[in-house]
């Protein structure tokens, strides 16, 4: 059926059954509703909420049926703002600190705690400065 002026509809003839009844419209979100027409009690309607994801749950509809919207529809997602600490929840950050760490602060920790290894690796740069190959 089709909406009249007021935004009331009819359907005409409609055999005994189960139906879906959905209101589609692209700006909102109207819940379907499933109506049950009897074929053994003189055409007894019975309807009720569509439910998806406990169908067997019945949750009865007064008739006539009367549709509400529920939410306006969404087809875009708002972007994601940019902050500076997702710099810094980013893997590549420790990747790039932790070495610049071990090259400059490691030695000059080790520098300070024993004077036998300061001199021991004094005497092997200038063992390396000064090369003596035998012939």
């Amino acid at each position: 059926g089709y909406a009249q002026q007021n935004g009331s509809f009819i359907i005409p003839n409609v055999k005994p059954g189960s139906y879906i009844v959905e209101v589609l419209n692209p700006k909102y979100i109207i819940p379907s509703v499933r109506v049950e027409i009897s074929s053994k009690s003189s055409g007894r309607i019975r309807a009720r909420k569509v439910d998806y994801v406990q169908p067997n749950e019945v949750m009865l509809v007064k008739y006539p049926l009367t549709f509400r919207v529920t939410d306006r529809t969404n087809f875009f997602e708002k972007r994601e703002t940019w902050h500076i600490t997702d710099v810094f929840s980013s893997p590549m950050v420790p990747m790039l600190l932790l070495p610049v760490f071990f090259m400059l602060v490691l030695p000059k920790i080790k520098d300070m705690q024993d004077p036998e290894t300061k001199k021991e690796l004094e005497d092997a740069s200038k063992m390396m400065s000064n090369p003596q190959m035998p012939d």
